[in-house]
């Protein structure tokens, strides 16, 4: 049924995660679309209950007893369209509560094409479980799988949700391939048939025949067009396709009561992500400017980005401040952790703290020392993010400096971790010690968890996600002037002229290695002059230049972060606490 959207005045949208349900009731008020009641209950998707639906039940009777509308019948179902007696006139559904699929990955050793097809892989809900290639050596056996009885021994070690084989541009490398699809095959055999994962060929496309020959009626074989076609061109697209359609299939269209939750959708039912990078890709076009936004969640952490109408996601299913708490130890040492903490801590304690959190994932921080190692966590699962992010964003106007971020007018915070901070001040500071940003650059909290769920909203009715977007959304921290540069600590970076609009001014030196919050409250703007000094640029592209710009107050108002970029960090462990401790105060915290 197609909904015409000037008829929909009422809106519920869910947002069902890992951990916890959302339901959000968005209504006109006046003229002008709100949102009028938020409420969340803990998911319940696995045991006992294994019903997502008890949770979306849950949070819609809360947003009843706030309202004092009944939204659902006796039956538990939705009442559409609203009536005097209550009801909603449509429903959007967001959903992150699906494992991702677990992927074994076939290629060529040293073959561009298994970069091209992770990089592929990373923006959807999949991780890589295995790999074979020639000469891929497993860190954890020392064994390798070049021959067709270890790459058969893997598979079965492992049981995919799905076989991607890659390899060779067109016209390129074929035994490595062929070899790979034989194995994949005889691996599908040993399963029942409605077990054997689907095998997703995008390699060498002049092979296709051969590997249908290969894998016969032994598997489901999508063979789409090569991830790699030539040294020149990589194409990503038929791949995450796929790859997205095999996760709605396989793994959203199984979650318990899922069927029922996308019966009462009038839109097409999105994952999390996909709908945060929707949200980033509008929040971009509204005003013409680069936008970034990162998302640590309890199992799942996104980063979407548009930089010069280029839209970019990354994905890590993997990672998270709930049950994937430990595996960021998989990739990163506890050192690396703790260089973001002001007090001392030992790595057995921080690998203890992060494999019971893994266990006891609903259990929230209870000392400052819990918090402030969960914002160290999302620091490095920011830096992960955006190890995956560097490579794909284009050289450009905005790509000032290869190694660091581009220049982005709006950095939008989201996940619990980095929204709900006890302060502002250290949302904020999460995001500039994670992500470093530079130049000028607007900083925003989702604390309702609104951005996702807006993209579904504005799928069915564009005007109310406008409306929401710009008066309930997005809490604005402020504005983050960081000049690229380093000196000895003390030493002038730059000086600053603050003029507001009720006539004052103020100049301030400010110092290398020091952060400096200026007030301006949310909804006022000032004229801000910036003069750095010859070893640095304000974001310019030139050093020593000076410039002149509009910006925003917040709640915290105007910070300079003139740290430097790159971000210094000492190498001495206690001079780093200490600097720590040092930025916190800065921040307020």
């Amino acid at each position: 049924m197609t909904l015409d959207y000037l008829s929909v005045e009422s809106i519920l949208a869910l947002d069902c995660g890992s951990t916890v349900t959302q339901a959000l009731l968005i209504d006109r008020v006046n003229a002008d679309y709100r949102l009028v009641a938020r409420t969340e209950a803990p998911s319940t998707v696995e045991p006992p209950w294994n019903d997502l639906m008890a949770s979306v039940r849950q949070a819609i009777a809360q947003i009843s007893e706030i309202t004092d509308l009944p939204l659902m019948n006796r039956q538990g179902q939705i009442i559409t369209p609203q009536q005097q007696t209550g009801g909603v006139d449509a429903v959007v559904v967001i959903t992150s509560a699906s494992p991702p699929l677990r992927l074994l990955l076939a290629g060529v050793m040293r073959d561009i094409s298994l970069d091209s097809a992770r990089r592929a892989i990373t923006n959807t809900y999949a991780t890589i479980e295995g790999l074979v290639s020639l000469g891929h050596r497993d860190e954890s056996t020392g064994s390798t799988n070049d021959d067709i009885q270890g790459q058969v021994e893997l598979f079965l070690k492992l049981v995919p949700d799905a076989v991607v084989i890659v390899g060779g541009i067109d016209g390129g490398a074929s035994r490595p391939v062929l070899q790979a699809a034989e194995a994949m095959s005889i691996g599908s055999f040993t399963m029942p048939q409605g077990d054997r994962p689907p095998i997703v060929y995008a390699g060498n496309a002049d092979l296709r025949s051969e590997v249908a020959d290969i894998v016969g009626a032994e598997a489901e074989l999508r063979s789409i067009d090569n991830v790699r076609p030539s040294l020149e061109l990589e194409n990503p697209g038929p791949l995450q396709i796929e790859l997205e359609e095999l996760y709605r299939q396989r793994k959203m269209g199984r979650l318990p009561g899922f069927g029922t939750l996308a019966s009462w959708s009038s839109v097409a039912v999105l994952p999390t992500a996909k709908a945060h990078a929707y949200s980033m890709q509008y929040l971009s076009q509204l005003d013409g400017i680069n936008v970034l936004g990162v998302d640590v969640g309890g199992s799942t952490s996104t980063m979407a980005s548009m930089v010069e109408n280029h839209l970019d996601l990354a994905i890590r299913s993997d990672l998270g401040l709930s049950y994937n708490a430990a595996r960021l130890l998989d990739e990163v040492p506890p050192e690396s952790i703790s260089r973001w903490l002001p007090f001392e801590m030992e790595p057995a304690e921080i690998r203890n703290i992060l494999r019971n959190k893994s266990i006891h994932y609903r259990t929230l921080p209870q000392t400052r020392e819990e918090l402030l190692l969960e914002q160290a966590v999302a620091r490095e699962i920011l830096r992960l993010l955006l190890k995956e992010m560097m490579p794909r964003w284009p050289d450009g106007t905005s790509r000032l400096y290869a190694d660091l971020l581009p220049k982005f007018h709006l950095i939008v915070g989201g996940g619990g971790v980095i929204a709900n901070a006890p302060t502002c001040g250290q949302a904020a500071l999460i995001l500039l010690d994670a992500l470093q940003p530079v130049g000028v650059t607007g900083l925003v909290l989702d604390k309702a968890r609104l951005v996702a769920p807006l993209a579904a909203v504005a799928m069915l009715n564009p005007l109310a996600a406008a409306q929401v977007t710009q008066r309930d959304a997005l809490h604005n921290i402020g504005t983050v002037v960081a000049p690229v540069g380093s000196a000895r600590e003390g030493e002038t970076a730059l000086t600053f002229k603050i003029d507001y609009d009720d006539g004052r001014s103020l100049e301030v030196e400010v110092a290398y290695g020091s952060l400096e919050v200026i007030p301006l409250a949310t909804g006022q703007t000032a004229d801000l002059e910036l003069r750095p000094t010859r070893r640095f640029d304000v974001g310019l592209g030139t050093r020593g230049q000076a410039g002149t710009t509009k910006v925003e107050g917040g709640v915290l108002g105007i910070i300079i972060d003139a740290r430097g970029r790159p971000l210094p960090i000492a190498e001495d462990p206690e001079q780093q606490r200490e600097k720590m401790q040092r930025w916190l105060w800065d921040m307020g915290s």
